[in-house]
């Protein structure tokens, strides 16, 4: 491991022994070994999520150390680096996903005589299977639709629905039709499941259906699912006006998830309700979510918003102060990435070393 550190860090020059601000390349460095120190963690988690994030800033000397995380004792460990050696342009850990899903429990399904014990085996490595599904179909796309056809034939039902579900995100109509028939059931619960499955999925073609279960239904709990399907739709446009009604909901949580979703639609009617939460928001968490809106709207990013947000006591508008950063220069957003990197919250520290391995990247 000492070896791969060093190998790692050779990108960047040695911090410098005084107090003053960090430069850009001082504070990649700093992001690099904070990286790097959570790679060691106790909590595999953790050690996911650092593998996540050499995997996204993009540096090639990271290739070594995500290799040896393919023998991790986690298997989610395993599928992280997997998954990062492909953005690095590595496929070598595709083995590892393929074993992962072909590793199917030694029992047959779930039955009566299975002690609790064998229940939540069978439950715990098939939840790592549908993981591993996930990132293949991710990394496959098209080409891994084959392996998720025979898996729908799988002997277990969680494993069943990951695979249709990542047919209906590639576009398998008869999939995806699936998941937004169910938004149309009478049974809450299959209502609730359908619009869960779309926030995976992602499609544009639930914009309409999505929009149309938001102005009627009534359960708080598939009104959240829904808001967090239309958040990722590329069609999100076709749901905005039902989107700014419940902008102003009375529900703090739909309120927030709404304008939340508002964020990336291009229109009028959209920016401007986005500019009347800006000047009128009391909570920091309303106002740093509008704040990625009207930065995607072309609005400038209000730097006291972000300063103030970067010290809120919740580490998910923390996380959204982070993500805002990225619209600032490198004068305002480092001192906001060193406060994250120096963060109790380690999403908070490892999202602020991932932004500044990034700008430090850049030439």
């Amino acid at each position: 491991m000492v070896a791969l550190f060093v190998a790692l860090l050779i990108a960047f020059p040695a911090l410098p022994g005084h107090t003053q601000p960090l430069s850009k390349k001082d504070l990649g460095r700093k992001a690099l070994q904070t990286v790097v120190s959570h790679l060691k963690s106790d909590d595999s988690d953790v050690r996911a999520l650092a593998a996540e994030i050499l995997g996204g800033a993009g540096n090639q000397a990271a290739t070594g150390v995500l290799k040896t995380m393919l023998e991790d004792r986690d298997k989610y460990v395993r599928i992280a680096a997997a998954r990062a050696l492909w953005e690095l342009g590595s496929p070598v850990g595709m083995k590892v996903l393929l074993g992962i899903i072909n590793d199917v429990p030694a029992q047959g399904p779930i039955t009566l005589t299975n002690t609790p014990l064998v229940e939540l085996k069978i439950i715990s490595q098939n939840k790592i299977r549908e993981k591993a599904i996930e990132s293949y179909a991710g990394i496959k796309g098209e080409k891994g639709a084959d392996l998720l056809y025979k898996l729908k034939n799988d002997n277990y039902g969680p494993v069943r629905d990951a695979a249709a579900r990542e047919l209906a995100r590639l576009g398998h109509g008869e999939e995806l039709s699936q998941f937004i028939e169910a938004l149309g059931a009478e049974d809450e619960a299959i209502r609730y499941e359908g619009a869960s499955g779309l926030s995976k999925i992602c499609s544009g073609a639930a914009a309409g259906p999505l929009a149309k279960l938001l102005s009627a239904e009534k359960s708080v709990r598939v009104r959240m699912a829904a808001l967090d399907a239309l958040k990722c739709s590329p069609s999100k446009d076709e749901a905005a006006e039902v989107l700014i009604q419940l902008a102003d909901d009375q529900n703090p949580t739909i309120k927030y998830k709404a304008v939340s979703a508002l964020c990336g639609i291009k229109s009028a009617g959209v920016k401007e309700k986005l500019a009347a939460l800006a000047a009128g928001a009391s909570d920091i968490r309303t106002k740093i979510t509008v704040q990625r809106g009207l930065i995607l709207s072309g609005v400038p990013a209000d730097l006291k918003v972000a300063q103030d947000a970067m010290s809120a006591a919740t580490p998910e508008i923390r996380l959204e102060a982070v993500e805002v950063a990225a619209a600032f220069s490198d004068a305002e957003a480092l001192p906001l990435l060193a406060q994250a990197l120096e963060d109790p919250d380690t999403g908070v520290k490892l999202a602020g070393a991932l932004q500044t391995l990034k700008r430090a990247a850049k030439k």
